[in-house]
């Protein structure tokens, strides 16, 4: 049986995050290893022509705009990490692409297992497919994709 080291918990702030980050501390738990929660502030894309959409870096955003979107987040990750009793220094805040910067940074922090919401509140992920589906494929370690019980909710 594999023995988990470091566990890399990707959440969008939805209901699936919530549950994401409750299993991640068991399996942290269980195992002894460090837990780390991720959120991705998603860069926009502008549709330009019917076939072509043009996308942004964080640079070409308003200034303000980004702020006000990273304070919101952190905020909002902190008080995740508050409620559930995990240090703000294991938070990280990145701006991308959540399907390309999950990957990375789990690889980065050399994850063995990340944890996410089977379902996520991305507006592209309804028109191009899921970050889960993209990270469970890509990823380098385990990923488990973590539902709502439907009996509870």
């Amino acid at each position: 049986m594999h023995h988990y080291q470091t566990v890399l918990v990707a959440v969008d702030f939805s209901q699936h995050s919530e549950k994401a980050i409750a299993r991640a501390k068991q399996l942290a738990a269980m195992y002894e290893a460090e837990l780390h929660l991720l959120h991705v502030i998603e860069e926009p894309m502008y549709p330009v022509f019917d076939d072509v959409t043009l996308t942004t870096s964080p640079g070409a955003w308003f200034p303000e705009v980004l702020d006000a979107l990273q304070k919101a987040s952190t905020q909002k990750l902190h008080h995740l990490a508050e409620t559930n009793q995990i240090p703000t220094a294991d938070c990280h805040l990145l701006t991308g692409f959540p399907k390309m910067q999950i990957i990375d940074y789990a690889n980065q922090i050399q994850a063995d297992l990340i944890v996410m919401g089977r379902h996520g509140m991305s507006f592209l992920d309804k028109l191009i497919g899921s970050t889960t589906d993209s990270v469970l494929h890509q990823a380098q370690c385990d990923v488990m994709a973590v539902t709502l019980d439907s009996k509870k909710s």
